[in-house]
């Protein structure tokens, strides 16, 4: 093999020695950069099973499969969640910079699973996002910024798999060996720019992600897409299915959607099949409808025996057609700013504060979530009168 071909030195944290040993190198270290990898393809309640670290130029990698054996992503089981401790003093240590690249999933996924905050986030997909690149996948960026061409082969690799693959090790040592560079080359476009504040609230909202939920809520079978083209009186049966098809997937390992995909599972709502035959023409896989058919069928029969309640529709308030005005309007704007300052709209005023601007007006716009006073000196009165202007047509309406 040759030295190109090499892994770069790196260092395997698979016992609670040398998780202390990372600890003190991480409170030693001015800046880290953080990546990590789950089994959400591959496993019916998803985890973290590799984090990768870029600690001020040494590679760590920590094996969660080995430090929480056996426990399960999403409870609340105390020695998977403390698997982790002694990192969440230094990564929540906001003196230190934690560099991540497209961080909300791994934010979410680290509270969930270890109860991890990232203090000092710098995010290089927001980053590069502001600049107004239009490719800001990593690889993409990595090869802008360092001229480097990566392999995306393990993008869908089943990272809960012991021994892993050498390749697939590489991939994921690759997604913290550049990331330093990606860092201090943006953060050096951004200040060039004048954005620092704006991407700082950015980055604070990304390291604010929520913890992942991974329970079974019957409630989120109304997200499936076409369920709208559903007949009322099929959504029992859709009731049924979904909860069997959860209830299979714990049992089998494996994410509900690869236990039956959500199209096959309306058609089956929709036909309610008796045979294998019509499982067949529902596009139920032939191989699944040879291991569980019988099984599927027979849950098909007691829904039409005995059909279950159907979970209530989350509430979806309609805003008051006001509220849609002001909408438009400070999209309308926002648009021609943006095209102004030659910035993405999302720069100009973020989704996020352009919806509670809609709702709140700007009578107390320091409380506005992503806006900051850069934002508020700049468009405050813009926004103050772009609202004026708004009410007075509405009050001329009425």
């Amino acid at each position: 093999m040759s030295a190109s071909e090499q892994l770069p030195e790196h260092r395997w944290v698979r016992d609670t020695q040398t998780l202390a040993e990372l600890a003190k190198a991480l409170a030693d270290a001015p800046w880290v950069a953080l990546d990590s990898e789950s089994n959400s393809m591959f496993a019916y309640r998803e985890r973290v099973c590799l984090i990768q670290l870029n600690v001020h130029g040494a590679l760590w990698i920590i094996d969660p499969l080995a430090l929480a054996p056996g426990e399960l992503a999403g409870t609340s089981n105390t020695p998977a969640r403390d698997a982790l401790g002694p990192l969440r003093a230094p990564l929540a240590d906001p003196k230190r910079a934690v560099w991540v690249h497209g961080g909300s999933y791994d934010v979410a996924c680290l509270k969930r699973d270890f109860d991890l905050e990232l203090a000092g986030l710098f995010d290089t997909q927001q980053a590069a996002s502001f600049l107004g690149w239009r490719r800001t996948g990593y690889a993409a960026v990595v090869e802008e910024v360092c001229g480097i061409s990566l392999g995306k082969q393990h993008a869908q690799y089943d990272w809960g798999r012991r021994p892993l693959d050498r390749d697939a090790l590489r991939y994921a040592l690759d997604d913290v060996v550049h990331l330093p560079e990606l860092a201090r080359d943006l953060a050096s476009r951004i200040a060039a720019a004048d954005l620092e504040e704006e991407l700082a609230l950015a980055n604070a909202t990304v390291a604010q992600a929520q913890a992942h939920d991974n329970r079974f809520d019957p409630q989120r079978m109304w997200r499936l897409k076409g369920i709208g083209e559903l007949g009322r009186r099929h959504l029992p049966m859709l009731t049924a299915l979904y909860a069997w098809r959860d209830r299979k997937g714990r049992e089998l390992d494996l994410p509900p959607g690869r236990v039956v995909a959500n199209q096959p599972l309306l058609q089956l709502a929709r036909r309610a099949p008796r045979d294998r035959q019509g499982l067949r023409r529902a596009r139920v896989r032939s191989t699944f409808i040879s291991s569980h058919g019988d099984e599927l069928l027979a849950t098909i029969a007691a829904a039409i025996t005995d059909p279950p309640a159907v979970p209530e529709r989350p509430a979806r308030p309609r805003p008051p057609p006001a509220r849609d005005q002001r909408d438009s309007r400070l999209r309308a704007w926002r648009r021609a700013e943006a095209e102004r300052r030659e910035l993405p709209a999302h720069v100009v005023l973020p989704p996020r504060a352009l919806e509670w601007i809609s709702a709140h007006g700007v009578e107390a716009l320091e409380h506005c979530p992503e806006l900051g006073a850069k934002r508020i000196a700049r468009y405050g009165a813009v926004l103050a009168e772009l609202l004026t202007e708004d009410a007075a047509e509405d009050a001329a309406s009425d």
